[in-house]
């Protein structure tokens, strides 16, 4: 079954970071297997059919080699610093609306978590749509109220609907939109102040926020980036990553709540691929993004 949604509004981008050397681990350790596959090639299955661009940065060939035989545009560098991957794959996100980051080392995430990502940028486009057709600044109660297992991110107007596709895969799977303080007991007004003071608003972009995954109330990646943000993605620091831009602009963050902390468990050492072995092996698998 395909995840990719329909009628989307939205071009949405995805960077798969797979450049790192691997110092902790010994090794390249994008290329060690859980489950006879590659740990990347998990995480480029899991984002099959999301989005409108992807693109793999590595400086790995034999990681270059497998991602293109699984289908994923590459690029293939020799650049030093994690600034330098996040350039070179803004470069091939020309015309997209959001870019959403993953990495190369979770390889349990789950395609749903990242569905729920794109369906709050969405969201964010519907309702400022819906501002401008009003001719008022004032946000939807529902774009600032929290929300539910298959979610106010997910829910669309009543004229819409999309979401329904994905609600049987996402009952797990919860989002909180409160980092800025504004919960259902507000009003539109005291909603749109809030919005308009973090100055990530609809004339910027019609996506307004920056949306990451979470678990248990730490955030962690995948992180999706509105257009607003992409210069300061093309010009960070030097070593420097995405998260550097998503703490200059806390006010604009959002966090999805994902289903397990096992999606956003990442692999930097050899003890932590046998964690991740064992978690696996006693769930039968079943942990792993379908």
């Amino acid at each position: 079954m395909p995840h990719a949604a329909d009628n989307r509004t939205l071009k949405h981008g995805c960077i798969v970071m797979a450049s790192g050397v691997g110092a902790r681990f010994g090794g390249n350790k994008l290329m060690a297997e859980l489950c006879g596959a590659p740990l990347v090639g998990h995480v480029v299955q899991a984002t099959d059919d999301l989005f409108s661009r992807r693109v793999v940065v590595t400086r790995h060939a034999d990681v270059a080699a497998l991602c293109e035989t699984l289908g994923a545009q590459v690029i293939l560098h020799d650049e030093p610093c994690r600034n330098d991957t996040v350039r070179l794959g803004m470069e091939a996100m020309d015309g997209c609306d959001t870019v959403t980051f993953v990495q190369g080392d979770q390889p349990l995430i789950r395609p749903a978590s990242i569905v729920v990502l794109l369906r709050a940028a969405e969201r964010d486009a519907a309702g400022a749509a819906r501002r401008d057709a009003a001719g008022r600044g004032v946000v939807d109660v529902s774009d600032v109220a929290g929300c539910d297992a298959v979610g106010a991110a997910l829910a669309d107007t009543a004229e819409g609907g999309v979401a329904e596709d994905y609600a049987m895969e996402l009952d797990a799977v919860e989002c909180d939109v409160d980092a800025a303080g504004c919960d259902a007991a507000e009003s539109d007004v005291a909603g749109a102040a809030k919005y308009d003071a973090v100055g990530c608003n609809a004339a910027v972009s019609s996506v307004a926020r920056i949306w990451r995954t979470s678990f248990d109330g730490v955030p962690g990646a995948p992180v999706l980036f509105p257009s607003w943000a992409f210069d300061e993605l093309c010009s960070l620091p030097r070593g420097k990553g995405g998260g550097f831009v998503a703490k200059m602009h806390a006010e604009c963050v959002r966090t999805i709540e994902v289903s397990s902390e096992w999606e956003l468990f990442d692999v930097d050492t050899r003890d932590d691929l046998e964690q991740l072995q064992t978690h696996v092996a006693r769930c039968g698998g079943a942990s792993l993004p379908r």
